[in-house]
Parts: structure tokens; sequence; C-alpha cells
């Protein structure tokens, strides 16, 4: 039944006594009916609220329960967003799955494994690493602007090279990889 079929909430509230009353009742009547839409209206608002992809106020909460940290400035789309994001994350372990979710961020990424130095594993060029790598991934990540510190044009305390950190995506994907890897960032120019 629609709001708008049913009967108001001063009728409704009139029903509930067995006699007609007189004096203050009316006024007793209008009071209660008053507290009775605002519950509605509330409980309507909250059919809303109660869904990440339809919330303001209760927005912050959902943040809170999701330890998501907004910007200063963030829309309230884009901070909606990451509530959903956050929600649907669910993790996993083929190389697709985290190079369709770095996609899906807009980053381009590739993902590496590294060899370990090994007899009849390597072969002449490749790499040796002299720590055990077994369970090691890497996730490099292009065309990201890197800055090496360069006589003439770079100040004295500078780091010898700067490029922008990712720390959303890193956080992202140091939280969702399986807990018995270790997983490691290389950017790209």
């Amino acid at each position: 039944m629609s709001t708008q079929d049913s009967p108001n909430n001063e009728a409704v509230t009139r029903l509930l006594m067995p006699l007609a009353l007189g004096g203050v009742f009316d006024d007793d009547v209008a009071v209660e009916s008053a507290h009775l839409d605002s519950a509605e209206a509330n409980g309507d608002a909250l059919l809303l609220e109660m869904y990440p992809d339809t919330t303001a106020s209760l927005l912050p909460d959902w943040e809170r329960v999701l330890a998501l940290t907004p910007g200063d400035d963030e829309p309230l789309q884009s901070r909606r967003a990451k509530v959903v994001r956050k929600l649907r994350e669910r993790g996993g372990l083929s190389i697709p799955y985290w190079l369709r979710l770095a996609e899906s961020l807009g980053y381009e990424v590739e993902i590496v494994e590294p060899t370990p130095s090994m007899a009849n594993w390597l072969c002449a060029d490749d790499e040796l690493f002299d720590e055990v790598v077994d369970y090691q991934w890497g996730l490099v990540i292009k065309n990201q602007p890197v800055y090496e510190f360069c006589a003439g044009e770079s100040c004295a305390g500078e780091p010898l090279l700067w490029f922008e950190s990712q720390t959303y995506l890193e956080e992202l994907f140091t939280r969702l990889k399986p807990g018995h890897t270790d997983v490691y960032f290389v950017y790209e120019t």
C-alpha cells in the first residue's frame, strides 16, 4: 500500500482510542501524529541511507567502518564510489585479476615474478637474486613521470630520484594480496 493510499497518521491515532474524547485530546492526537509523521519520514530517508551508492548523511559512517579517509575537497560521487569499490573487493591469486583491478582504477601496469637464482633455471643475462624470491611479485606502474637529480636543474637537499607515489594503489594491492606473498612496486617512465 503506498503512502498516498494509506490513511494519515492523525486518523490512525484517533482509531487507537476506544471512544471519542474531547478537550485536549485533539491537541494530543495532533502531537502524536506529528511524531509518527516524523518517524515515517526518517524511515523513508533511512532506506536511501542504508545503501552506500545513495547515502549522504551516513557516508562518514561507511568510510569509518571501511577505514577510508576522504580528501578535503573530494566530491560526494567519488566518496560513494570508493565505498562501493571497497565493499566489492575480494582479492585473488591470478595475474589477470590484478591487471583488471589496476586497469579499473586507470593504471597501466605489468606484473613481474622474479625467477629464483637456481642452476638450470637461469639464462645468460638474467638477474641474480641474493635472497629468496619464491613468494614475491612486483607491480610495475607504467607511464609515471620520474625525476632524477640533475646538476644545474636540481637544488641541494632534493632526492636523487623522485616520482609521485601512488599510495592508494600501493595500499590497495598490499591489503588485497595473498597473505603469504610480498608485493613490491616499481615505477617506470
